[in-house]
């Protein structure tokens, strides 16, 4: 098939690495054609096929191993994400947008937690809860212990896209977090909130955990002008 002139021809490689890849059923770990055979197979340059793997890389499709081969990597939203995050931080407005979509996104995790309800990832929302607690008692800033929490509960819907789409919200709270765990009270008010939340997820109590949840989201209103 002749290729029109306008068209990229490092994007036209990339689509057919991609149609080989699916047409072939490749996982991750599997091995893919050599730079060299894609060069003659594809009959294009070196630089083209070049750019092409590079573009493929970067959005985690495949992994370059100097001296080894070219490997199917785990697909992740993060190359994608990120870049998307270097927009959001150039527009303040932005930031109340990322709080209501923080908010479906924690809601939307109970939900999925309890109707997954594998008792160990919950479990591990403990692990965070006894670890703000003794953070608190050192009279120290529980940030990580509460920034570990909220991973474990996306963590515990069982959905690796859904943690993977929400870790891109977590550095635009971090700031956030700085300041509400500044206050005694709120600290405290927020550990009983991961407990209750915890709690209502072990009773598969949807509306009660939502509930919390919404309550224990409340107070980041006020740092975002909200």
């Amino acid at each position: 098939m002749e290729i029109p002139e306008k068209v990229n021809l490092s994007q036209v490689v990339t689509e057919r690495i991609k149609t080989h890849i699916l047409e072939e059923g490749l996982k991750e770990g599997d091995k893919l054609p050599s730079e060299k055979q894609l060069i003659e197979s594809l009959r294009v340059s070196r630089t083209v096929v070049r750019e092409a793997l590079k573009s493929l890389e970067t959005v985690g499709l495949i992994k370059i191993k100097p001296g080894d081969g070219i490997y199917v990597d785990g697909a992740s939203l993060k190359p994608v994400l990120d870049q998307v995050s270097f927009r959001w931080k150039r527009e303040d407005r932005i930031i109340k947008e990322l709080l209501q979509t923080r908010r479906i996104l924690e809601l939307g995790a109970v939900e999925l937690a309890i109707e997954l309800y594998d008792l160990r990832l919950i479990g591990e929302m403990d692990i965070w809860i006894r670890e703000m607690e003794a953070r608190i008692k050192k009279g120290e800033l529980p940030i990580e212990e509460d920034l570990q929490f909220h991973r474990a509960l996306f963590r515990s819907t069982g959905n690796e896209t859904y943690c993977e789409f929400s870790e891109v919200l977590n550095n635009f709270f971090i700031k956030i977090r700085e300041s509400h765990f500044g206050n005694v009270e709120d600290t405290k008010k927020s550990l009983e909130e991961h407990r209750n939340i915890v709690r209502y997820i072990r009773e598969k109590n949807i509306e009660s955990a939502k509930t919390e949840m919404e309550r224990h989201l409340v107070p980041l209103k006020k740092y975002v002008g909200g």
